[in-house]
């Protein structure tokens, strides 16, 4: 397990961030880099109440999409797709897909049920449950070739972050789809909810909500290693929660009855943000207790991160260890 000692952040961050940029020349192929294609794809799926509905996806790849390792993204609470495919900000870049693309990976970034491009059911339909029903179903038709891709995937990894990471927890302890699991900014310690009670009983009023930009930018970054402009524009990127699924995990979220935590078998990476109020990385001794059944599991705790591992300046420090651990469990692609 990565820890690093809170007086050494400063200096190792330096070091870390100096190794990625190194890392990613090192990386780079000598002749020109290949574009980044972008496919817009649809999977119907039907929910328990019989009716079928549409999850929305964006793949992102390099030349041809076969023979590769898919990484299937799926993004937390109050955002959708996007969070994984977040544009550049005063030169930055925020898209661990297209990151990852580069890498040779395809990565299959969906909007969860009631979000982005997806179907909007009634709001209190959209439980875990449903929500990872409907996520499986996405992952059973990518394993044949009778999905809209007309490819069969061999090799494929869930990636989840924050609420993201419980729904990817719930479908890899539920039916097993994927090969090996990443989750981010998500933890099974129990830590204090740094959502105020009161402000979530206005929000749970309405089928779907939101959280409102001041909320946002104290629970989700660290200042001090975000640029300004990235939280300014996180408003762009905000999207809607349906009240089922918030009210189906919020209570429960460090239940393994409900997370299915300890029925995950496959191999399992788990990064915290040390600075993350939400999942922070003072819990990662812990953190592997929650997995008894998987067969084997890293924790990495992300210097000075906060919550939105993907929008702040050091992104790097979690993508290329993401890249690096699935390199060494399924190979690179």
């Amino acid at each position: 397990m990565m820890k690093i000692a809170h007086g050494a952040i400063r200096p190792f961050l330096t070091v870390l961030v100096a190794f990625a940029a190194l890392a990613l020349v090192a990386l780079r192929p000598a002749a020109a880099t290949p574009q980044i294609r972008v496919k817009e794809v649809t999977f119907p799926v039907t929910l328990s109440d019989g009716d079928t509905y549409l999850i929305s996806g964006h793949l992102y790849y390099q030349g041809s999409y076969r023979n590769k390792t898919l990484q299937v993204a799926i993004h937390g609470a109050t955002y959708n797709h996007r969070y994984w495919d977040a544009p550049r900000v005063d030169g930055h870049p925020y898209s661990y897909a297209r990151f990852m693309a580069s890498l040779n990976y395809a990565v299959l970034a969906i909007d969860q049920l009631g979000s982005g491009e997806s179907s909007r059911p009634d709001g209190d339909l959209v439980t875990l449950e449903e929500a990872g029903s409907g996520v499986h179903q996405v992952l059973a038709s990518l394993r044949g070739a009778r999905n809209p891709l007309r490819h069969a995937f061999d090799e494929i990894v869930l990636v989840g972050h924050s609420l993201g990471s419980i729904t990817a927890t719930y479908v890899q302890g539920a039916y097993g789809d994927a090969d090996a699991l990443v989750t981010t900014g998500m933890g099974h310690v129990p830590v204090p909810s740094p959502f105020d009670p009161a402000v979530l009983a206005v929000l749970l009023q309405q089928p779907y909500f939101t959280l409102p930009p001041e909320a946002r930018a104290a629970l989700f970054y660290n200042p001090r290693l975000a640029d300004p402009d990235v939280i300014a524009r996180d408003v762009e990127l905000i999207d809607e929660l349906p009240r089922g699924l918030a009210t189906s995990v919020l209570p429960f979220q460090y239940d393994p009855a409900v997370t299915l935590v300890d029925q995950v078998t496959s191999p399992v990476l788990v990064q915290l943000g040390e600075l993350d109020p939400v999942a922070p990385g003072s819990t990662a001794d812990l953190e592997d207790d929650a997995w008894t059944s998987a067969s084997d599991v890293s924790v990495q705790v992300l210097p000075g991160m906060g919550h939105n591992f993907n929008l702040h300046l050091h992104n790097f420090v979690s993508w290329i260890p993401i890249h690096g651990w699935i390199a060494a469990r399924l190979g690179w692609p």
